[in-house]
């Protein structure tokens, strides 16, 4: 049974003015505690799936890129001794520019690592003071020629639009930086304002105000334009790569695959007696996370069953995040039922709406136009069941 991982590394030099994910400043002491626990965490989730075949690997934050060498060293060996992992499938890790040493990527690609993901968020040093990051486009630079030193060529980055006092000009001058530097892969967020994180609060109290909306869709657009002429081809609502190197583990998500989440907060989906299938989701409470595994017990805080409406609201809800969308075929295959008796109503309106790509009679999919992509949340609307 193929299985990827996801193992969450919770800690950030500082917290960018933006974020509400799981994540937070620690000591060296603190990171080795955290090393620890998951190690057992890692030992237990295997032998729950001893079968499994792990079919990719991602290490996300967080900032994976500030745990020391030898803590890392433990973490990776650990990883080896509980599953099989292949040699050359995708291996992923994340890191912040400016906090990648040469000892961490020889550990790191010692122990599997062959793709690098890579926040840059925008070129402009006020862009990235505004935000919290603690890097300079420099040390973007700097940080590519390291990886491609240490023999890492499947490289990525994360750009964002919709940022204060952001212009056009400056997210399409970040795109061509981007492409410039010679990255395969290119994540392309737009902003969004979470509740509790100090943007929200910066927004309320007037220090810091959002392009309009008109703006930012035009950033969108254009940046989508300016991206495809550099021959980065869109596959997800946010993802552009050139041929051959669409995330493999993104799609794990998106083509609803079985994930193990490991680590604070990491959340997995995975096979069930009595559903579909299971998601799971550890708990975000660092001193329970420790109590549990302490225990020998794994740290969920939540395992959700998914029936059978559920779950094929989820292939749409997922699926239609890519441009290759939902197959008809491979709808039939999990659920049992055709997506047109299922979802027919739906799929008409989207075909009168002009949502829809045209459809290849060879192998039908289910999959949205420019249009609708850009309206996605408009789309799933027509899917939900009262």
């Amino acid at each position: 049974m193929k299985i990827s991982l996801y193992v969450h590394i919770p800690f950030c030099r500082s917290k960018c003015v933006y974020c509400d994910f799981c994540s937070f400043a620690a000591s060296e002491a603190e990171i080795a505690l955290y090393i620890e626990s998951l190690c057992k965490e890692i030992a237990l989730a295997a032998g729950e799936w001893p079968n499994a075949e792990i079919h990719t690997v991602y290490i996300g934050g967080g900032t994976p890129s500030i745990v020391p060498a030898p803590l890392m060293e433990t973490l990776l060996n650990q990883l080896h001794q509980s599953f099989h992992i292949p040699a050359g499938i995708e291996f992923t890790s994340e890191a912040n520019p400016g906090t990648v040493q040469p000892d961490w990527l020889d550990t790191m690609v010692s122990g599997g690592m062959n793709r690098l993901s890579l926040g840059m968020q925008a070129k402009q040093s006020r862009l990235l003071q505004l935000l919290g990051r603690i890097h300079s486009f420099e040390k973007v630079e700097e940080t590519l020629e390291l990886a491609r030193w240490h023999g890492v060529d499947n490289l990525s980055v994360d750009l964002m639009y919709g940022l204060p006092t952001q212009s056009i000009t400056d997210y399409l001058d970040s795109i061509a930086a981007a492409a410039q530097l010679g990255v395969q892969h290119i994540s392309a967020y737009g902003l969004k304002v979470e509740e509790g994180t100090r943007l929200e609060t910066m927004l309320q109290n007037g220090t810091l105000t959002l392009p309009d909306e008109d703006a930012t869709a035009d950033m969108m657009e254009r940046g989508i334009t300016l991206l495809q002429s550099l021959g980065y081809q869109r596959y997800e609502i946010s993802n552009f790569a050139k041929p051959g190197f669409a995330s493999r583990h993104n799609l794990v998500y998106w083509q609803q695959q079985y994930y193990i989440g490991l680590g604070l907060n990491a959340a997995g989906m995975l096979p069930a007696t009595d559903a579909i299938y299971q998601r799971r989701t550890n708990t975000a409470s660092l001193k329970e996370y420790h109590r549990l595994l302490g225990e020998n017990r794994l740290p969920l805080a939540q395992t959700l069953s998914m029936g059978r409406d559920d779950a094929m609201f989820e292939t749409i809800m997922l699926g239609l995040r890519t441009t290759e969308g939902v197959g008809y075929d491979a709808f039939q295959a999990m659920h049992g039922q055709a997506l047109t008796d299922v979802y027919g109503d739906a799929i008409h309106k989207l075909e009168t709406d002009g949502f829809l790509q045209p459809s290849n009679d060879a192998a039908p999919r289910l999959a949205l136009n420019a249009r609708g992509l850009a309206l996605q949340n408009t789309v799933l609307m027509m899917f939900m069941k009262e």
